[in-house]
């Protein structure tokens, strides 16, 4: 006993450490991952801001090539040919704000500007231009640009620029948090299904180790059972022993078919069958099983799906037609006989199989569970069903669970076909 609980101790901690090494190296990966990501996003915005032409005109360039002559200020011919390649203008106001000069000004602007227009224009924009301003002595120096070509506040870049780092600043913030949900998605999946994977081989253990003692105590009830040294009483009990050990021992093994259908573990033998000859084949073990009168089974197989074939797995396929018959004998609700219609047909290279029967068909919350997505543990009642459900879709068919309009419940089943 203390050997075992050091020894699960033991596994405890090399289960933590795990557990906390694998948590490491996803957020370091994460993390690397994602500095990458940043450093080539802002190696290209610095190669676009550099190959951006951002260079202008200032105003003190623009007051060293202005000279005062007696008709005026002339501008030199070199600054005079920039501001015509720059598509720049500029203006000369004197201590009363009248424009004693300019070259290239815009028509919308005036000839004069009062000290509020000045404070307003030393925010850098003038009508929507863009522009600076350079006081000398009592005189200010006023250079523009056209509108649209530069973003100024408080720092100045170009409008190219500015296109540039709108249209791609929520597609940075977007593609780190992608990035980094994608990353941590397939991260955790992987750890889920390792875990899921030791579930399933829980499972597959404890139903191995169990079906030993089972057999031994099926065995033994079944010697008492025609024991002829015991009483009928005793003979009845030892009957009830050995029926729910066989109720037992198929329990275990739905648990571990539903296992490992639920997490495509199972290993599937497909093969060329053809599903008329396992219906027919099921429909007459449970004709001869039963007391004549208790079932009635209709088959109805176009002549067209006789030699249809699918892909399938054979034991498994047995398996459904002998769940759907006996869910249907089980769980009828009537008295008297039940009734079982089984069609099957060919639509468009598909197989197409359908069982209804005269029951009392299902309830809104059982078709609400056959129908669910979700990996709920079923209950023991549509247990049967379940299986048949994950048998089918593990096959790449679909399958559909309703009520008929004149009552009782039906199972439609679709397959892909195969020439035989």
């Amino acid at each position: 006993m203390r050997k075992y609980k050091t020894e699960q101790i033991n596994y405890n901690y090399r289960k933590a450490a795990r557990f906390l090494l694998y948590g490491v190296q996803a957020v370091f990966g994460i993390a690397v991952l994602t500095c990458i990501l940043n450093v080539m996003f802002l190696i290209s915005a610095a190669v676009v801001y550099v190959n951006t032409d951002s260079s202008y005109i200032g105003g003190e360039r623009t007051m060293d090539a202005l000279t005062l002559t007696q008709s005026g200020y002339t501008l030199d011919g070199e600054m005079e040919k920039e501001f015509e390649q720059k598509q720049q203008w500029a203006m000369l106001l004197d201590e009363n704000g009248r424009v004693i000069w300019s070259i290239r000004k815009p028509e919308e602007l005036g000839d004069k500007y009062s000290n509020s227009d000045i404070a307003r224009m030393s925010k850098w924009y003038l009508k929507g231009y863009p522009v600076q301003m350079r006081v000398w002595d009592d005189r200010i120096m006023i250079v523009g640009m056209q509108k649209e070509t530069m973003w100024k506040y408080t720092v100045e870049f170009s409008m190219p620029w500015m296109d540039f780092a709108k249209r791609t600043i929520l597609a940075f913030f977007m593609i780190n948090f992608i990035w980094i949900v994608a990353l941590a998605f397939v991260f955790t999946k992987r750890f889920t299904r390792t875990k899921e994977r030791a579930r399933i081989e829980w499972i597959a253990g404890i139903s191995h180790d169990i079906r030993t003692p089972l057999s031994v105590v099926m065995g033994y009830a079944d010697a008492l059972e025609h024991s002829g040294g015991l009483t009928e009483e005793a003979r009845q009990q030892a009957a009830v022993i050995r029926h729910q050990s066989v109720v037992m021992r198929e329990l275990i093994a739905d648990l571990n078919l539903t296992s490992q259908l639920e997490y495509s573990m199972q290993a599937l033998r497909k093969e060329k069958v053809r599903p008329a000859e396992i219906i027919r084949s099921v429909a007459v073990a449970f004709l001869n099983d039963s007391v004549p009168g208790e079932l009635e089974i209709d088959m109805r197989i176009e002549p067209d799906a006789e030699l249809l074939c699918i892909k399938a797995d054979r034991q498994l396929f047995v398996r459904v037609f002998r769940n759907l018959i006996n869910n249907s004998i089980k769980h009828s609700g009537k008295s008297g006989a039940v009734e079982i219609r089984i069609a099957m047909w060919e639509e468009k290279g598909k197989c197409l199989i359908r069982l209804e029967d005269n029951g009392v068909g299902y309830s809104e919350e059982i078709l609400h569970r056959l129908r669910s997505r979700k990996k709920d543990s079923p209950g023991e009642n549509i247990r049967g069903l379940e299986i048949v459900k994950k048998i089918i879709l593990a096959h790449g068919g679909k399958i559909r669970f309703g009520n008929g309009e004149e009552g009782g419940g039906y199972c439609l089943i679709t397959l892909r076909g195969v020439k035989g």
